[in-house]
């Protein structure tokens, strides 16, 4: 029974239907979210090292002293995946969560800042087709659900460009995963196995700025190992039978996640980033076993940013509307058969002013993984992504 569902999970090539997501965001926890908002996604996924008084990093909380108002953001995406070994695609939504930063003090430019965000994300759903000892089956894998952060925590400016920041980080989620079995002859019986396990714990979020060299800023966030309590339901239906239900609890491990990021502002109209991020998965466990499939993940990213009617047309509207451009390599830390599939994505995108401090930004990302040599064969990407940042000088003194 082993070696079948290996085949059935592994297998393209008996694949006939799926939708919702790939395969791969079966292990782990999922498929893990890169914690960037639309400017960011635009920029390459540099997050750390390009704060601005209107978008929020969702890695560094040292940003938060950038902004100077009360401020809310939240996020949206559409993604479309085409799998080549099976001839499917795939078209999905998410959203990428909330963040808000208000304004305390401004000598010492305190902030408070809490979020809600996605961490990962488990929504595949396969059909397959095979025959055991000669009996034609139908198999249904598919799987919903994620882990998700709470995060609430302060940033300081305590030197003159020394920015700090540190939240505390509740982890959240519960992925249910389902298989089912049905048989063409009667002589089989139908069988479903559906497994959900829950996640909860606590974690730390720590981050750094430092914009003290002309036109230069340098960012470091990282996010420590933490443990997350897990409970899983075990739940076996047969028709022959009854139901058998069972349950167990154990650890769930989240390694150590570090994000290293650099920005250049070259010009007034053109700022340049980049960054690079790590988090090794190979000795990670769940209910105290490894999962040999899980590896060390890390991205590298690149990005400009452009405001070409900058000082020509002051304060309007295209004045303050941002151009991007990026590029980013992703090594994701799930490996099909001792083989990690990198991620490749050219990434563009737009900021505009909505109204007063409003902003709007539209990220757009085509990227293509695996190969046709792959196991589970390439896929091409096509992913877009909305931020909405909204502003309100609630909080804000007003000079006599």
């Amino acid at each position: 029974m082993k070696r079948t569902l290996i085949v059935f999970l592994f297998s393209f090539s008996v694949v006939s239907a799926q939708n919702g997501g790939t395969i791969e965001s079966r292990y782990g926890i999922g498929e893990l979210d890169l914690m960037s908002t639309a400017r960011q996604r635009a920029l390459g996924t540099v997050t750390s090292a390009v704060p601005t008084a209107s978008d929020l990093s969702l890695t560094n909380p040292a940003s938060w002293t950038s902004v100077s108002e009360l401020r809310l953001q939240g996020g949206f995406s559409l993604e479309h995946i085409a799998v080549s070994r099976s001839d499917a695609s795939i078209t999905n939504s998410a959203i990428k969560g909330f963040q808000f930063v208000m304004p305390i003090e401004e000598s010492w430019r305190l902030r408070l800042g809490t979020a809600l965000l996605p961490v990962s994300r488990s929504s595949y759903k396969t059909l397959t087709e095979g025959s055991v000892e000669g009996e034609q089956y139908t198999g249904t894998y598919q799987g919903s659900g994620g882990v998700s952060l709470f995060r609430a925590g302060l940033a300081i400016e305590p030197l003159p460009h020394v920015k700090v920041g540190a939240a505390y980080q509740y982890f959240f989620g519960t992925i249910e995963q389902d298989w089912e079995l049905q048989f063409e002859n009667g002589l089989y019986f139908p069988s479903r196995q559906t497994r959900a396990t829950r996640h909860s714990g606590s974690g730390l979020v720590l981050g750094l700025l430092y914009d003290g060299i002309r036109d230069f800023a340098l960012g470091v966030s990282i996010q420590p190992a933490a443990e997350l309590s897990a409970s899983r339901n075990l739940l076996l239906q047969y028709s022959t039978e009854d139901s058998i239900l069972s349950g167990t609890s154990g650890t769930q491990d989240m390694p150590m996640l570090l994000h290293v990021g650099a920005s250049w502002q070259m010009t007034e109209k053109l700022l340049l980033a980049a960054e690079y991020s790590m988090q090794d998965w190979t000795d990670a466990t769940v209910f105290d076993r490894k999962q040999n499939v899980l590896g060390s993940s890390y991205k590298v990213g690149v990005g400009a940013e452009w405001y070409p009617y900058k000082d020509e047309l002051g304060y309007r509207t295209l004045g303050r509307t941002a151009f991007r451009l990026g590029f980013y390599m992703n090594q994701p830390y799930l490996s099909v058969s001792d083989e990690a599939t990198s991620e490749y994505f050219i990434t563009t995108g737009i900021g505009f002013p909505i109204f007063a401090s409003n902003r709007g930004d539209i990220a757009l990302e085509y990227g293509w993984r695996g190969a046709e040599s792959d196991l589970l064969g390439s896929q091409s990407i096509i992913r877009a992504t909305f931020s909405i940042s909204v502003g309100e000088s609630w909080f804000v003194r007003k000079r006599d």
